[in-house]
């Protein structure tokens, strides 16, 4: 692990004890193989299914790549609740999301380049109003992801490809202050390998990112490893496995339900996106 002043990158810096190993259910709890698990598919609508987030009162809100197009989803059998947009005029605007997150009664989606739209939930059919910020991030790196941390009042930002020499070979997370609407100090970073070699491989490409409830810690899905990732907010690699179940062609998504249940959301490709549940572990 690696962690880079605020003076050469203008971005995370984590102190104190949240850089420490956190407590309560990790990864290794989870039964990830396909006969513990609930498995649906998704409407059509949601064939590029690309983020997963819940709501305060625990509905599960999704997006897909292209368009700005928020939907709830009823995660029991994978159905389209309602769903609303991010007008520009008529249009719903369009550009590369790549993950959401909900954050005081306020809806975030960021792109690969950085940039975070911001909305307040819609009603079915309602197209709504949203505000945009440049972050700055993406000319570092690709962004793959976004979750919150309620604690610190911070959108999690999860870089994937590096666009500096000095970033080659790393991983990261960018913190962002939804109070001052900017980036925080420094910025974590860890070596692929932390990742990659812990399931055998050569790379790990991270496609979400969500923070677990219970512990703190972050959970990281890599749609091309069909793998999944605890990683503490500090950058410490805890674990990485694979998914043992088929149907993960392209999981792009992760969100936890309330009892702690593991949500996963892949891609259709040609097909149909797909939803995963993973029981909460016994405790």
């Amino acid at each position: 692990m690696r962690v880079l002043p605020a003076a050469t990158l203008g971005l995370l810096s984590l102190t104190g004890a949240s850089a420490g190993v956190q407590s309560g259910v990790s990864l290794a709890d989870y039964e990830l193989g396909a006969g513990a698990a609930e498995h649906r598919e998704l409407p059509r609508r949601l064939r590029e299914i690309s983020g997963l987030a819940t709501t305060a009162d625990h509905r599960l809100l999704a997006h897909n790549d292209e368009a700005g197009i928020v939907f709830e989803i009823d995660a029991r059998d994978g159905s389209v609740v309602k769903a609303f947009q991010l007008a520009d005029l008529a249009d719903p605007v369009t550009d590369d999301f790549e993950g959401i997150a909900v954050a005081g009664g306020w809806i975030y989606l960021v792109t690969s380049s950085g940039r975070l739209y911001e909305c307040r939930e819609g009603a079915a059919g309602e197209s709504v109003l949203f505000r945009v910020y440049a972050t700055g991030a993406g000319r570092d790196c690709e962004i793959e992801g976004l979750a919150y941390d309620e604690g610190r009042r911070e959108l999690v930002l999860m870089c994937k490809n590096a666009r500096r020499d000095d970033l080659r070979g790393t991983l990261g997370m960018i913190r962002w202050s939804i109070d001052e609407k900017a980036l925080r100090g420094d910025r974590t970073v860890v070596p692929v390998g932390d990742f990659a070699g812990r399931i055998g491989a050569n790379r790990f490409q991270p496609s979400g990112i969500e923070r677990h409830p219970v512990s703190g810690n972050y959970f990281v899905v890599a749609a091309r490893q069909a793998a999944i990732a605890e990683v503490t907010p500090a950058g410490q690699v805890l674990d990485v496995r694979r998914f043992e179940a088929p149907w993960h062609r392209q999981a792009e998504g992760i969100a936890f339900a309330p009892d702690g249940a593991l949500i996963v959301a892949d891609e259709g490709g040609r097909a149909r996106g797909t939803l995963t549940v993973y029981p909460a572990p016994e405790r």
